[in-house]
This record gives structure tokens, C-alpha cells and sequence, in this order.
């Protein structure tokens, strides 16, 4: 989850966004977990539109937005952002999401696929592939 402060509040981009939105120059995550960074174009009358929204885990949440898209709205790229213990290197990082497996015994235990082949699984210690289900591919986004 993210978390926000007031300190943060943007006031002036809040009065713009509308009724039920509100800008923040910076947020927070609850816990040191992946995420999602999603890029999306809306096309209206007037043109397209760029936005992007951030998604935390469990990966439910994002095959959920994946899901709901509509008319008028395409998905350009999914960015996974793993946390050290999760990608097995010293720094979070930021890489291309590929593919997605679900483990059926364990709801929040995913294994992720990036754009260079490399898999995360998000579940603590061993795991075999073989014990998760293939969800939902991304490579029409690359």
C-alpha cells in the first residue's frame, strides 16, 4: 500500500484534478513489497492522454485494473518495481513485467517474469515453478 502525508498535499494540481482527487508531490509504501508501475493512454474526442498509475501487490490488484480496461483506454507498458530481497540484488529496481504465475494454495504467492527472462517469486525461501498456474501475459505491451 501506499501511504501519503499532508506535507505532501499539493493543493493547487488537487483543486484541478477534481472532485475526489488529490495531488501529491510524494508518497510512501507501507511495506518493503513490489509493485506496480502502470502506463496507460485514454483517447477522447479531444486526443490521447498519457497517465500512469502505481498499484500495489498483491498482483490480484493489477490483473484486476488490467482487467477493467475499457473502451477508450489502452495499456502501454507494466513496469514491475521489486524490493532487494525480491530480485536478488542490493537495490530496488524497475524492469519491464512479462509474464505472472499465481500459486493456488497461496493467494499472495506470485511468481513474476521480466523482460530478460528472469523470474521473482514472491513467496519466502524455495520454490518449484511447477508449483504455480500461468495467469496473464503482458507481451503484447513490449
Amino acid at each position: 500500500m501506499f501511504i501519503t502525508d499532508v506535507s505532501a498535499h499539493h493543493p493547487f494540481m488537487s483543486g484541478l484534478l477534481g472532485t475526489g482527487k488529490d495531488a501529491w508531490r510524494a508518497v510512501g509504501i507501507t511495506t518493503p513489497n513490489e509493485w506496480f508501475y502502470v502506463s496507460y493512454a485514454v483517447f477522447t474526442q479531444e486526443g490521447r492522454f498519457s497517465e500512469t498509475v502505481m498499484i500495489s501487490n498483491p498482483a490480484n490488484e493489477l490483473v484486476a485494473f488490467f482487467d477493467r480496461e475499457s473502451k477508450g483506454v489502452s495499456i502501454v507498458g507494466i513496469q514491475l518495481v521489486s524490493p532487494p530481497f525480491l530480485n536478488g540484488s542490493a537495490h530496488w529496481k524497475m524492469e519491464p513485467l512479462i509474464r505472472i504465475w499465481k500459486k493456488p494454495s497461496d493467494p499472495l504467492a506470485h511468481v513474476y517474469e521480466v523482460a530478460d527472462g528472469k523470474q521473482y517469486c514472491s513467496a519466502y525461501g524455495t520454490w518449484d515453478i511447477s508449483e504455480y498456474e500461468f495467469w496473464k501475459e503482458f507481451t503484447s505491451l513490449q
